[in-house]
């Protein structure tokens, strides 16, 4: 028993029954109505949205007396014999396989023959990008002077590719990508016909690997029909198609909201071990996304997956959050052509989004805490002097002026040995420091990898050809990675090849830092003034430059 496929059985036989190409319909309805029929037509828009259908219905309508009939049914005999394909005045031509000139001028021969059954004789060239220079040239003249009685169509996915001379001379009407919503409604309404159990959540599944195209939407649902039968259920899809689980979208977009990286992580591996695609996984996460930002943002007409999980998401987070995810989802998606283990990358990716959560979430609860902190721990060793007694803020700045005055009286060459080392370790910084934004570009060029880890992070201070990086977002993971010897040569590497200079580096974590300032801030507190400014002043790497030029000149302060 032969059986016909959904995309043939519910392929569209007249203008009501296409599905969103409105446009289409109206030009091509008021051109059948108003008689003002072109004698040639570029159909050009992406696979499966109807350009061979729509031709065959223009075919039909054309030849048809009554208007009004042939909108509705367009159920006449010559219809069904052009639905058939046993017409003859209906010619469909492929143009892949019939690309050369012998071709072509076997058609410009059969043009000049008046239609049998018709009142208008239809060529209809099927990917007619295809044909070759030569065929477009023989084409060129026919397309030019056409008989009164021929009306070409030339489908096409890649208009870019046809020749000008051969576009001026026709109408293009442009297809496009069929939404969502259209192909969750169609694929409803046959399995409503078929009487076939499909969610709302599998069609919308079905509608998303379409990627807007109806012919693949009812080539999936047709292959699951058969894998299942008329009992579908959503797991059904995901096991068929190699998709994500909506409950395995919905943990990990859930653990990013509640910043809970145990629970991100898991289910990434859990996912990805399960054999899901990390590409195929990030575009769901950004439908996911995507859905939840339109929920926010009161556009409910967006929304196609279940409304409560929808809500259940929109609930965890802001509207502002939403974005921030969704922006790096993209972005992720834009680099994982670069990366050899892209599943690395989003892991990485979406634990740093964890990150900038957690520190955007206290900032607006707590508005200085941590700056007020660091700022008095810092300010101290400046302030101190001032509030004692003694003449100590004073001694600073006779000490800057007595050393230039001891240079003059003395030769310059045992003081320049001493004094460019300091010197050129802080022009050395400097420069680093001017030029990190630079090597991150660098980094991100060469090694996306690396740069994961390395986009917020600055070049702190050098000593001994040692660079100290310090990383905004101070994650175990990323400090693991970079104790590896791969990322150590790379990141080496790429610090010579900037800054032409060899330089090792270390990392500093800046939770750490805090914390040692913390203990430093509180020991000194506990301490005397007295001691507190001599030690400070003995400590400061600011002012060993200047009792290094004091103890050599043998000089004293006053």
């Amino acid at each position: 028993m032969s059986r016909v496929t959904f995309y043939r059985k519910y392929r569209s036989q007249s203008f009501n029954e296409m599905v969103g190409q409105e446009h289409i319909v109206q030009t091509l309805s008021n051109a059948i109505t108003n008689k003002r029929l072109s004698h040639a037509y570029i159909f050009s828009g992406p696979r499966g949205t109807g350009k061979t259908s729509s031709a065959r219905i223009f075919a039909k309508a054309v030849n048809t007396f009554e208007v009004e009939q042939q909108m509705d049914k367009l159920d006449s005999s010559l219809c069904q014999r052009i639905t058939d394909g046993h017409c003859v005045d209906i010619v469909e031509i492929d143009a892949a396989s019939n690309t050369g000139v012998d071709n072509i001028r076997d058609l410009n021969e059969k043009v000049n023959f008046t239609p049998v059954e018709c009142h208008y004789k239809f060529y209809i060239i099927d990917e007619v990008h295809m044909l070759s220079t030569g065929a477009f040239n023989a084409l060129l003249k026919t397309l030019e002077e056409p008989p009164s009685h021929t009306i070409f169509i030339l489908a096409t996915t890649e208009p870019h590719k046809i020749p000008p001379t051969i576009h001026s001379r026709c109408q293009h009407l442009r297809f496009r990508n069929l939404s969502d919503k259209e192909i969750i409604s169609q694929l409803q309404f046959i399995c409503k016909s078929e009487d076939i159990t499909l969610s709302e959540n599998g069609a919308a599944i079905l509608a998303r690997n379409a990627s807007g195209c109806m012919r693949d939407a009812l080539s999936l649902l047709d292959q699951i029909y058969s894998f299942k039968g008329k009992n579908i259920l959503d797991e059904d899809i995901v096991s068929i198609l190699g998709t994500c689980e909506i409950s395995s979208l919905h943990t990990i977009i859930e653990a990013i909201f509640t910043k809970n990286p145990d629970n991100l992580l898991k289910q990434l591996s859990e996912t990805l071990s399960s054999g899901a695609n990390p590409l195929q996984l990030i575009q769901e996460l950004i439908y996911l996304t995507e859905q939840v930002v339109a929920h926010q943002s009161n556009c409910q007409h967006f929304i196609h997956y279940n409304h409560d999980t929808i809500q259940t998401l929109a609930s965890l987070s802001n509207l502002k959050q939403s974005i921030s995810l969704l922006s790096t989802l993209a972005q992720i998606e834009s680099d994982t052509r670069w990366m050899s283990n892209p599943s690395l990358l989003l892991k990485i990716r979406l634990m740093q989004d964890i990150q900038a959560i957690e520190h955007s979430t206290p900032t607006q609860e707590k508005p200085s805490p941590t700056p007020q902190k660091a700022i008095s721990k810092q300010v101290p060793p400046t302030l101190e002097p001032k509030k004692t007694p003694p003449p100590s803020p004073e001694i600073k700045k006779p000490s800057l002026q007595t050393a230039p005055t001891d240079k003059q009286q003395t030769p310059f060459e045992a003081p320049k040995a001493n004094i460019e080392t300091p010197n050129n370790a802080s022009s050395t910084i400097h420069i680093i420091q001017t030029k990190w934004t630079s090597f991150l570009d660098t980094v991100k060029e060469k090694k996306p990898g690396l740069f994961t880890i390395l986009r917020q992070s600055q070049a702190q201070e050098l000593q001994n050809n040692t660079l100290s990086i310090k990383l905004h977002q101070p994650i175990q993971f990323f400090v693991e990675k970079l104790h590896e010897k791969s990322y150590q040569r790379e990141l080496e590497t790429l610090l010579y090849e900037t800054f032409k200079t060899s330089l090792k580096f270390s990392i500093e974590n800046m939770n750490q830092n805090a914390q040692d300032i913390d203990k430093k801030s509180q020991s000194e507190e506990t301490e005397p003034q007295e001691t507190s400014t001599v030690e400070t002043t003995s400590k400061t790497p600011s002012e060993e430059p200047i009792n290094k030029i004091v103890s050599f000149f043998e000089g004293k302060v006053l």
